[in-house]
């Protein structure tokens, strides 16, 4: 038995977020779904991001992007990717699948995380016009309790680059890495000012 809810419901809630007349078009949009727990939150580990798009590994792109910028954050002990590869493989969890509820428990157990950050990447493109090329990233981010499992929080963001676009092209953000930074930092700070609290904040 898998924990997790499909990707395509997690793009299907997250434009119902976005459809929300209280909401309106704002995002991130953010899904609370059960509390945090009531203790800092200091380790947590991000375990490999899926791949919903026809973009060649833009899960891994984003994966590594927004890890950059947790540990950037200064809050947080962020579990090392190679810690989690290695884990990974001792549990046959293989590229392009998520573990499932008693995976997910081993996981928090041997990481000494009780939260765990997954992701699915459900839109990624280059789209060259006129020379300037706008890139576009839609994502869908899950918060996760490892005992017991539950999903916490469910967020879903979409930006393009030329949203970021100033004038005379200054602030232009035109490959899908830059863009998944300012994505990754968007929601980062979303979930600050909503009550993640790290080691450090």
């Amino acid at each position: 038995m898998r924990w997790t809810i499909s990707p395509t419901l997690q793009l299907l809630a997250g434009l119902v977020l976005l459809l929300l007349p209280a909401c309106g078009p704002k995002v991130p949009a953010l899904h609370m779904l059960a509390p945090l727990p009531h203790e800092q939150t200091c380790r947590i580990a991000v375990i490999p991001f899926m791949n919903e798009t026809d973009y060649p590994q833009a899960g891994a792109i984003v994966y590594r992007v927004f890890m950059a910028e947790l540990v950037r954050s200064g809050r947080f002990d962020v579990v090392r990717q190679g810690d989690i590869r290695d884990l990974f493989h001792d549990l046959r969890i293989w590229p392009g699948q998520q573990p499932r509820t008693e995976q997910m428990k081993i996981l928090g157990d041997r990481l000494g995380a009780k939260i765990v950050i997954t992701g699915t990447v459900v839109e990624m493109t280059e789209v060259a016009n006129a020379g300037i090329v706008n890139p576009t990233l839609a994502v869908s981010l899950n918060i996760v309790e490892t005992d017991p499992v539950h999903l916490l929080w469910c967020t879903y963001h979409r930006r393009e680059g030329k949203q970021y676009r100033k004038v005379m092209h200054f602030g232009v953000v035109n490959t899908a890495t830059s863009l998944a930074r300012l994505v990754s930092q968007e929601v980062l700070e979303l979930w600050l000012k909503e009550g993640l609290r790290g080691c450090a904040g």
